[in-house]
C-alpha cells in the first residue's frame, strides 16, 4: 500500500488510478479478487470476492 501511496502525488486533481486483480490456483480454491483506488491522495481497497463496499 506505501506504493500506491507514493503514486497518489503524481496524480492530478480529480484523476485515480485504478487496479483491479484476480487469480486462483489450479481451480482448488475460490477466486481471489480485489480492487485498490489511488485517489484524492488516499487508498482505497475491496475485496471483489464479497459484496462488501470499498473502503480505506
Amino acid at each position: 500500500m506505501e506504493f500506491l501511496r507514493s503514486l497518489a502525488e503524481y496524480l492530478e486533481p480529480n484523476e485515480e488510478f485504478d487496479i483491479q486483480t484476480a487469480g486462483f490456483t489450479k481451480c482448488r480454491f475460490p477466486v481471489l479478487a480485489k480492487r485498490y483506488v489511488v485517489r484524492d491522495g488516499e487508498v482505497l481497497h475491496a475485496d471483489l470476492s464479497s459484496p462488501d463496499l470499498i473502503d480505506e
